[in-house]
Order: C-alpha cells, then sequence, then structure tokens
C-alpha cells in the first residue's frame, strides 16, 4: 500500500478545515456587527461592500497559510520545513466547539434583531402617484438611488436634480421639488406663500432671456428629528437686460427640506440673495 497521506487526511491534519470553519463563522460575526453599526452611522453602502470584499480575500489568506504553515511549540514554520514525525499541536474539540458554537449563537441573534428591527428607508422619488408627467419626470432620476443612501447624499442629489431641472428651463419639473405649504424668498420682491404664487415667482425668472444659472450645494445639516434638514450652497446667474447686454450674478442659497408623511423629502422653504452690491436709485441714474 502507498504510505503517503490522502489529500483530505491532510487537509485535517493541517486544521485546513478548522481555520475555514472558524473563518466562515467570524466573519459572519464581523458583518453582522457591520450591518448593524454602519447604518447608525450613516455609512456608505460602498463601505460594507468593501468590507465583504477584504473578508473573502482574507478567506483565501487563511487558507493558505494553514496550509503552508503549521503552529509549532517553537512558533510558526513552514510545512515543508517539518519532519513527518514532528508533532502539529491539536485543538481540543470541545474547546473549538464551544467557540464556534457561540460565535454562531451571536451571529444568529444579530441578524434575527436586524430582521425584526424596522428598516430605516430614505426614499428620494419626487413625484407622488396620480403626478403630472412632468412631475414624474422630476422623481425617475432618485428611483436609482439606495434606500439606505444616507440622508445628507440624498439632498445633494435632489439639489442637482433640482439645478439641471432649472438650468433646463422646465417650470413643471423645477417646482414639483416644493412641499404643499412651501414658502419662497426671492430677492428684490415679495415672498411667495402659495404653489401659484411660487410658480409665478419662477416662471417670471425661467423667461428671463439669455438665462443661464448653476447652483453648487456646500453644506447640508440634518435635524436630530431625522425629518428636516437645511442646505446652502451658492448659485451663479446670467441673463441679459432690456438693453440685450448681459449681466452677471452670483451669490447664496439656503433650502429648508422636511420629509413628507409618504418618506419623500421636499423643500419646505427657498431663499437667495445676491453676492454683489445692491445698486442705489442714484447710481442707477
Amino acid at each position: 500500500m502507498n504510505g503517503k497521506p490522502s489529500l483530505f487526511s491532510e487537509l485535517r491534519r493541517r486544521n485546513v478545515f478548522r481555520v475555514a470553519l472558524t473563518y466562515a463563522v467570524v466573519a459572519w460575526l464581523l458583518l453582522e456587527i457591520a450591518s448593524v453599526l454602519l447604518p447608525m452611522v450613516d455609512a456608505p453602502e460602498s463601505i460594507i461592500t468593501a468590507f465583504v470584499v477584504l473578508l473573502a480575500l482574507g478567506f483565501a489568506v487563511a487558507l493558505f497559510i494553514s496550509w503552508a504553515f503549521e503552529m509549532t511549540p517553537e512558533g510558526l514554520k513552514r510545512t515543508q520545513d517539518l519532519s513527518p514525525d514532528e508533532v502539529i499541536p491539536y485543538w481540543s474539540r470541545r474547546k473549538f466547539a464551544r467557540f464556534i458554537i457561540g460565535v454562531a449563537v451571536i451571529a444568529f441573534g444579530l441578524s434575527a434583531y436586524q430582521l425584526l428591527q424596522p428598516k430605516r428607508t430614505v426614499r428620494v422619488s419626487q413625484s407622488e402617484p396620480g403626478s403630472s408627467p412632468a412631475q414624474s419626470t422630476a422623481g425617475s432620476p432618485s428611483e436609482n438611488a439606495s434606500n439606505t443612501q444616507p440622508t445628507e447624499r440624498v439632498l445633494r442629489d435632489l439639489d442637482g436634480q433640482w439645478s439641471k431641472a432649472a438650468a433646463a428651463k422646465d417650470l413643471e419639473q423645477t417646482v414639483a421639488y416644493y412641499s404643499d405649504d412651501a414658502v419662497v424668498l426671492p430677492p428684490n420682491t415679495a415672498s411667495a406663500m402659495t404653489k401659484e404664487a411660487i410658480r409665478n415667482t419662477w416662471k417670471d425668472l425661467l423667461a428671463s432671456p439669455g438665462l443661464v444659472i448653476t447652483r453648487k450645494p456646500t453644506r447640508v445639516e440634518l435635524a436630530k428629528s431625522g425629518d428636516m434638514a437645511w442646505l446652502s450652497g451658492t448659485y451663479e446667474l446670467t441673463m441679459n437686460d432690456a438693453a440685450g447686454s448681459p449681466i452677471n450674478d452670483h451669490g447664496k442659497y439656503l433650502e429648508v427640506w422636511e420629509k413628507q408623511p409618504d418618506g419623500n423629502w421636499k423643500c419646505r422653504a427657498d431663499m437667495w440673495n445676491s453676492d454683489l452690491p445692491a445698486i442705489t436709485t442714484a447710481e442707477k441714474k
């Protein structure tokens, strides 16, 4: 008979199976812990994905080390450097079983906790059932956003979509981002307190000849309640005056966003003003 041990017996002798099982159970526990803690700090979903990839790579490394190296009383040695009759420390079956069962129970408990707890969702859809086609267009880009997206990123994305709608001079899509009780405070004119007044404010602005408007959000702060936030940023605007000459303006804006009962985010208050010095009556003359 051939005295050379089989691959299965060699894997067992080198504790490769136990290393694989231990790594799998510990990785399961680490993933469950990450799934609980990371959403609490609004961490990007990509972090969890990267963590899974690292654990997968680590599994291959652990198996390679368990095959190529052995832990001896003198320390870690390469397997090929050991004599065939050298004694390799063997794990206690009872201690090993207790460890595996303990870690698995904790991981299972965390998994059950996540299943029983209501998940936090951040919906970024702008359209509502029965809305007009233009309003549906405003909401469609947000359908690609993940429910686990951090609120700050959601609001920045919404503000970017809103800026594109205004730049495209799409009146219906632009006003669709306001809530029903929104207030708009434009510069040098009366406040717009109703939907119709807000529509007229934007209608007049978008009808300006040669209008080019861009906005860039710079800061987002979320209320502790989680259902309200404010966003500030800067804008640049160009339009033609009555003589056809271009007028360049730049300034800042502030928006207050509120989460609606259906989970959508809408702008509750909006204001902007120029950084340029005001022109007095004497200067105009």
